[in-house]
């Protein structure tokens, strides 16, 4: 699903590849895992596949503050929605779409809402999902246009089709009683970038991922763009879901921060998920 930073950076990828979210593997005792970050990344992006069938569709109910500050650090605007979170997996694009539908703002039901169950049995995930992103921005609250607020941003790279684009790294590797734990930076090296000014220019991103040596399961994933006097980052956290029994997206932060020599504006958001369950529609995926 293409999401744009409207007006300074459009997302161009459509196939969000949601990998490592799985169970853990089983091997021979003795024998510590590869922690070296080739290692690592080829564990995580190979649960990719088994992750398609594991998961399916799914929702969740999300809940997302966001707050606004000015030059001198004062908050000038707040703002709280709610509603639902669905998660798909496309075959056509190779990869997840996520596509939020909201409920109420600022505890006030949304008036005139889309019915996101019956556009899905009616038409295209990807298709639905752009127009429902775009409908859904203009509740963002700020002088920074955006609607790829998405968890699963930065797990596209992981995909076959992007995974040689990018320069890995290894940071740090911390022991814990699921095993080691590696902490891998990431640098978008080749042109054209996966993500892309509003005028068509490059815009290299960076980033972190934080994942388990043994199982190839992500806990955690940071994405960081910049363009011109804006940055942003989009940081996942993820847990393990008891009764699915999947690593799915818990938390979700994001922050924008624009800055010219007589302005800055500061915008921070804080999503969290909440009551995952399977869904059952006759949805059209291509």
């Amino acid at each position: 699903m293409a999401a744009t930073w409207r007006g300074r950076v459009a997302i161009m990828g459509t196939a969000l590849s949601m990998a490592a979210m799985l169970g853990p593997q089983t091997f021979a005792q003795g024998r510590p895992p590869d922690t070296s970050a080739r290692a690592v990344v080829n564990k995580a992006a190979a649960f990719v596949k088994g992750y398609q069938e594991a998961l399916k569709f799914v929702i969740a109910d999300e809940a997302t503050v966001q707050e606004v500050f000015d030059t001198d650090g004062n908050r000038v605007a707040r703002r709280e929605t709610s509603g639902d979170f669905f998660l798909a997996y496309v075959p056509a694009d190779g990869g997840w779409l996520a596509v939020r539908d909201i409920v109420t703002v600022d505890g006030v039901p949304v008036q005139q809402r889309d019915n996101l169950r019956l556009l899905l049995s009616r038409g295209s995930f990807a298709r639905i999902g752009r127009q429902i992103a775009n409908r859904n921005a203009r509740f963002n609250i700020g002088a920074i246009d955006r609607n790829f607020n998405d968890p699963m941003l930065a797990l596209v790279i992981l995909g076959d089709k992007n995974r040689d684009r990018f320069r890995f790294s290894r940071r740090t590797v911390e022991q814990t009683p699921d095993g080691p734990v590696v902490s891998v930076a990431f640098t978008e090296r080749d042109r054209p970038t996966l993500v892309r000014g509003s005028d068509g220019s490059d815009i290299f991103a960076t980033g972190e991922m934080t994942i388990e040596a043994t199982t190839g399961r992500l806990r955690q994933t940071t994405i960081t763009l910049k363009n011109d006097d804006t940055q942003a980052s989009v940081t996942t956290v993820f847990v393990e879901h008891e009764i699915l029994k999947l690593w799915l997206p818990r938390f979700l932060t994001e922050r924008y921060e624009h800055t010219t020599s007589r302005l800055r504006e500061l915008v921070v958001a804080e999503s969290t998920y909440t009551n995952y369950r399977r869904f059952d529609v006759n949805v059209i995926i291509k």
